[in-house]
């Protein structure tokens, strides 16, 4: 049996990668393996936070269809994860993260196996953006030629320590940037390393892909989590080659790892859905993809989206509002007058059967349990524009 390894990074984009079109980075190994290989063109996550992602990655299923309800600490996974299904087959099961993901993902997660052997550093992410401490100065973050080399030393000694006498499933989770470097997609170079110690070691099976995006400037963003528009939903994914196909357009899911891993092949999904978090969370939005078209719910203020990928992939018109104001002027006008989309007869008939999808498997929690998250986010917001008020941490 050949060994199995999926490499995944944190906020990765497919912008940030040159078989994407980047064309400022050189990623000689990535691209080597993507011209041998399955590049995904519509491949989505999950959710657009790394324990929901995680969690649907490893054990094949899509938020709505678990039985967790708010973003907590939980249970372990009762079911069969792909970490078991590998065991089964005899494969020794290997796991490659930064420490801090045993604190911010994995307990709220609980899905990677009795048996997987876990390889984790205190030392292998950098502090960027939302998680730079709050007494620390943006302009106290300078490139690091010295961490950066310590932390390309510590993965490649890790990927080293692996016995291969026996077949390895390995999933190596990097970090949103890697210590040494200074922003989101500035380590690419990096990442591209450490997928060259990989092939070195395990030969050419490799799965490259992320948990989620990142809105990296999209309607004014810069982060994760709270959004399910493409920057944040949308991620690269690069397999050995599937099916006989270079290129897969169709929407997938990362759900659909098991399919690829076990089976090496990817079926096609009616639905792909992304959640932003569970079902008894206030501030919960949903994204259902059917063929070109997107539908988005924000559960808050139960404002419907729809979106025409194909006609506009940067979702900047919602086809179910029926004014927008334009500012210039300072008045409302008819979307239909001023905006030239061809298909509204089709965008309003696929509106209805997503609705009806949409109606099927949507939840909610009890009353109770709905105010008690409410209340929660409302004393966690609170108390973290105090601590930024005053200067704590």
């Amino acid at each position: 049996m050949k060994h199995k390894v999926i490499i995944s990074k944190d906020i990765l984009i497919p912008a940030y990668l040159p078989v994407y079109g980047n064309r400022y980075w050189a990623t000689p190994h990535i691209d080597e393996l993507a011209s041998k290989g399955t590049i995904f063109l519509r491949h989505y996550s999950c959710a657009p936070s790394t324990a929901m992602a995680m969690t649907g990655m490893f054990t094949g299923k899509f938020p709505y269809e678990l039985e967790r309800k708010d973003y907590s600490v939980v249970q372990d996974y009762d079911g069969t994860t792909l970490f078991d299904y590998m065991y089964e087959k005899g494969y020794s099961c290997h796991l490659m993260w930064s420490h801090n993901y045993i604190v911010m993902a994995e307990r709220y997660s609980k899905c990677f196996g009795k048996h997987t052997i876990h390889h984790e550093d205190r030392k292998l992410n950098q502090s960027v953006g939302v998680h730079m401490p709050r007494d620390m100065s943006v302009n106290d973050l300078q490139p690091n030629k010295q961490l950066e080399r310590e932390t390309m030393s510590y993965l490649k000694d890790e990927i080293e320590s692996i016995d291969t006498t026996k077949p390895v499933f390995l999933w190596v989770h990097l970090p949103h940037v890697l210590l040494g470097r200074t922003g989101y997609g500035q380590d690419i170079d990096l990442f591209d390393e450490f997928v060259g110690y990989v092939r070195r070691k395990f030969g050419d099976w490799i799965i490259i892909t992320a948990d989620h995006g990142n809105m990296n400037g999209a309607r004014g963003k810069t982060t994760y989590g709270f959004d399910v528009y493409e920057q944040a939903a949308r991620i690269p994914m690069i397999t050995p080659r599937l099916q006989d196909l270079e290129i897969i357009n169709f929407p997938t899911s990362n759900i659909q790892l098991s399919d690829i891993v076990l089976k090496e092949e990817i079926p096609k999904l009616e639905f792909v859905i992304c959640d932003s978090q569970y079902y008894a969370q206030p501030y919960r939005k949903t994204a259902i993809i059917h063929g070109k078209f997107k539908f988005i719910y924000n559960k808050l203020n139960k404002l419907e989206e729809l979106y025409d990928l194909d006609y506009d992939p940067m979702e900047q018109v919602n086809l179910l509002k029926n004014l927008l104001h334009d500012d210039d002027r300072g008045r409302y006008v008819n979307v239909k007058q001023v905006y030239f989309y061809p298909y509204w007869d089709e965008a309003m008939s696929e509106y209805t059967f997503i609705k009806q999808f949409f109606d099927k498997i949507w939840k909610t929690a009890s009353k109770h349990e709905e105010q008690k998250n409410f209340i929660i986010r409302k004393l966690k917001n609170y108390k973290a524009a105090i601590k930024r008020n005053i200067g704590l941490k």
